[in-house]
């Protein structure tokens, strides 16, 4: 027994453009899995997973969704819900906020790291969400919130990432780093630059995980063509996409699908003739019926 638990909680609902969310496949098969409004968007979520060690006493909350710093065009363009933010969505999981050690921040894209700071509109004094919590990410996604690209200089809070490095703790790690015994860091590069995998080697309640958030942000993502305009690098995000779903069919392991609405986690099998198959399901690694 591994003495580690996983548990997922959704922290924000909102939406964005189908298009956007699948590049070059039209609409005509994205939209039989995905049903957009009549302004084009699809429904998406902020799923962070809280992941309790007992051995080390730590527990690592992975990503902070949108937070509620959002003025009211905002909230209307990306229809952001009108919610907690994540330290309000973990006490009322019975989570006690101030427990959290470690937060693991897959890159610094306001829909991953939006909730850094507290506060229910854009005008409210900035703080710390989880001042006593080490903040984990990497070297190459720090650097690109501070000199962002032309491309994506509109998915970066900057004021919110300043204030996180003149008040918070961080911590830079790079590929094959532990966040804690089992539970290490890989990096993709297809997204954006040295976006932080999370691998989970080992835990009690299921099997393996991969948190690839936005190089696998929904179900219909899982195939490995299926690429984000968003995305600075497709052809690089494809190769990652496959490599994963290898690694995770050789360990019997799943991805969890950090921006589905409907489907928490698919898992990864080899078929009797070698390809790699993944099934949709739950994180405790039950798969869906239908």
């Amino acid at each position: 027994m591994s003495g580690r638990r996983v548990r997922s909680i959704v922290l924000s609902r909102f939406a964005l453009d189908g298009g956007a969310m699948h590049g070059i496949v039209p609409r005509t098969l994205w939209g039989r899995i995905h049903s957009p409004d009549d302004k084009h968007r699809i429904r998406l979520v902020a799923r962070a997973l809280v992941i309790d060690d007992a051995r080390s006493g730590t527990r690592i909350l992975a990503e902070l969704g949108l937070g509620q710093r959002w003025s009211d065009k905002e909230r209307r363009l990306y229809a952001i819900d009108e919610g907690p933010d994540a330290r309000d969505a973990l006490a009322s999981a019975g989570i006690d906020p101030d427990t959290v050690t470690h937060v693991v921040l897959s890159h610094l894209h306001w829909d991953h790291a939006g909730g850094l700071c507290r506060g229910s509109n854009e005008s409210e004094p900035r703080e710390l969400s989880f001042p006593k919590a080490v903040h984990v990410l990497s070297r190459e996604a720090l650097a690109r919130a501070k000199e962002p690209s032309d491309k994506d200089r509109g998915s970066f809070h900057f004021d919110d990432v300043a204030h996180l490095l003149a008040h918070g703790q961080v911590r830079e790690v790079t590929s094959g780093d532990e966040v804690v015994p089992g539970v290490d860091c890989e990096l993709s590069q297809g997204h954006t630059e040295g976006l932080l995998v999370l691998r989970i080697r080992g835990r009690d309640d299921g099997p393996p995980l991969a948190v690839p958030t936005d190089l696998v942000p929904t179900r219909s993502h899982l195939r490995t063509s299926w690429i984000a305009a968003y995305d600075c690098q497709p052809l690089v995000s494809a190769e990652e996409k496959t490599r994963l779903f290898e690694s995770l069919a050789d360990e019997g392991g799943g991805v969890v699908l950090y921006h589905d609405p409907d489907r928490e986690a698919a898992f990864a099998r080899r078929a009797p003739n070698g390809v790699v198959e993944l099934e949709t399901g739950t994180l405790d690694g039950t798969l869906d019926v239908s």
